[in-house]
């Protein structure tokens, strides 16, 4: 039974993702069939919201936009794209000096070579012509020689340009591949490598270590009544207040959807449970203001699970575990933290 329900459900968004590119006279490429075929779904909210945003901006989803959220939300790795992009360029650039080097080497041997033949001459007697005649010669061999060391210069300058060029942009690169599009802050991937990098120095220095899963209560009901342009203004606020929370080392990262985590090194469970609370009563406390339309949205609560790291378990485990403190919260009426029990 449940296989023939989802069987139906996915033939369904298939069809619904079918409509719709004929409706907006868009070409049933993989990637198009993707995009609406998850939009429809709802199984990617950040998706969905953009979308429905750039339809409500007035934006015709035209094949450009689809190729921008595509490269958005399903190429997830840029930073390998970038990766691959800026190596054929240093390969390129590496190439061309090799074959100046190259170049200049066999100029450079011929060049030995020719002074050698002129030493050699000079061993024998020579008229003022002859030695006018090899000093002009010689001459030209050394202007040769030097012009071929001036290209080599201004290419090695060149190429080290553009490989200092190709660092910055790689280096952007990797910090787009780990930002937030939409609040500016830590995503999934950049969660993902500070845990581990947490996780590890805690065991190497024999630290605590503490996460906290941040969830903004009510938030598709507040998105279904406000709208997404509220509903990301919201999202965009409390990552904001998230940072002002925090310090030194404490990293706060948008974990998908309206979920946020806080990594806390060398924090315990207590002192991270109060600094939770602090969290929590700090966002709670803030009015959602639109001045420009003189709109008062009330304020923001937030559940917040906090657990601590135990030597040797994988990142899941902890995830989980702070997880599970998040639900318990949901549980017992919202607005409020929870630890992990022992």
């Amino acid at each position: 039974m449940a296989i023939t329900e989802d069987f139906e459900r996915s033939s369904g968004l298939a069809a619904q993702a079918m409509d719709r590119m004929l409706s907006e006279r868009l070409p049933p490429t993989p990637e198009n069939f993707t995009l609406w075929f998850v939009y429809f779904s709802g199984r990617n909210p950040d998706l969905t919201r953009a979308i429905d945003l750039a339809r409500r901006d007035g934006l015709t989803t035209s094949q450009t936009l689809c190729d921008e959220l595509y490269k958005r939300f399903f190429t997830l790795d840029a930073e390998a794209q970038a990766i691959r992009e800026t190596s054929d360029k240093a390969r390129y650039a590496l190439g061309r000096i090799l074959e100046q080097l190259g170049n200049v080497g066999s100029e450079t041997e011929r060049y030995g070579n020719a002074l050698t033949g002129f030493r050699d001459e000079l061993d024998q007697p020579l008229s003022l012509p002859e030695l006018r005649a090899m000093v002009a010669a010689i001459a030209a061999e050394t202007k040769e020689i030097v012009d071929r060391q001036t290209a080599l210069q201004f290419q090695l300058q060149e190429s080290s340009q553009q490989l200092a060029e190709m660092r910055v942009s790689l280096d952007s690169a990797r910090r787009e591949a780990l930002t937030d599009g939409l609040t500016g802050i830590g995503n999934r991937k950049a969660f993902d490598l500070m845990l581990q990098e947490a996780m590890e120095a805690s065991v190497r220095d024999e630290q605590p270590l503490c996460l906290l899963m941040v969830d903004i209560d009510h938030f598709k009901a507040f998105n279904d009544t406000h709208g997404h342009l509220v509903g990301d203004h919201v999202l965009k606020l409390v990552a904001r207040m998230l940072t002002e929370c925090i310090k030194g080392r404490d990293t706060a990262v948008r974990y998908g959807g309206e979920e946020f985590a806080i990594i806390l090194p060398r924090t315990s469970l207590a002192n991270a449970t109060k600094l939770a609370e602090q969290v929590r009563s700090f966002v709670g406390a803030r009015q959602i203001v639109n001045k420009a339309r003189n709109a008062n949205y009330g304020t923001v609560a937030l559940s917040v699970g906090v657990a601590e790291f135990r030597a040797g378990e994988p990142a899941m485990a902890l995830v989980r575990r702070a997880d599970q403190a998040l639900y318990a919260a949901k549980r017992g009426g919202r607005n409020r933290v929870m630890a992990e029990t022992a």
